[in-house]
């Protein structure tokens, strides 16, 4: 029981059955706080503290209704996340915090599509046909198109490609950083017909820069 595993981690640890608290999978995030509060983990942590926690209980009543709200969202969101580092999510840990947040705000559940920027781009299809229609298929399926900074010109054609693909069936497209150099580049490129287009940072030879590093940045 509960009660047993708290009583050998007790003897073991020399830590009091109160400041030995279950954290279990809960359906999303916002829920731990609310978690702790039940377990009376603060009033655990003020005591060792040797603070007066009668007048500290915590004030809870935003992050419940932001679980609630959490658990009842049904209608979906589909952003599609072009980058270099796909695989690995937590390089764009704060981006998906951040439009986990805009999704909750908006009344939406989150889906992320992960798109490799480079196997958007034209070589991929004889290196490898399946990941370019998955990856186009990705695109295509999104609400809204998200580009993320990065650095290095590896993908860049292929975040390009998703540019364009945004602006021309008018879908939302965000571009941080490079993100929003690559939307210009793209723009000059499409639209301005300069076909060499570029920018200073994946290209500093670049004979057409439309965007450049500033000397006093």
């Amino acid at each position: 029981t509960d009660e047993n595993v708290k009583a050998k981690l007790s003897q073991f640890c020399h830590v009091t059955d109160e400041c030995i608290i279950t954290l279990y999978d809960v359906p999303n995030i916002w829920h731990i706080p609310l978690l702790l509060r039940d377990q009376r983990a603060h009033e655990a942590i003020l005591k060792v503290l040797n603070l007066d926690s009668s007048s500290k209980q915590p004030v809870l009543d935003e992050w419940t209704q932001r679980a609630q709200r959490c658990d009842m969202l049904h209608k979906t969101v589909t952003i599609a996340m072009v980058g270099k580092y796909t695989g690995l999510s937590d390089s764009y840990l704060s981006v998906l915090k951040a439009l986990l947040h805009a999704s909750v705000a908006c009344e939406r559940k989150l889906i992320v599509n992960w798109v490799p920027a480079s196997d958007l781009e034209e070589a991929t299809i004889e290196e490898n046909p399946e990941d370019y229609r998955t990856a186009w298929n990705l695109l295509k399926g999104a609400d809204g198109v998200l580009v993320p900074g990065g650095f290095g010109d590896r993908g860049v054609e292929g975040k390009i490609l998703a540019a364009k693909y945004a602006r021309e069936n008018k879908i939302p497209y965000l571009g941080i950083c490079l993100g929003m150099q690559i939307a210009v580049v793209e723009f000059a490129r499409s639209v301005l017909g300069v076909q060499d287009a570029s920018s200073t940072e994946f290209d500093k030879d670049s004979k057409s820069p439309y965007i450049i590093f500033m000397p006093e940045v």
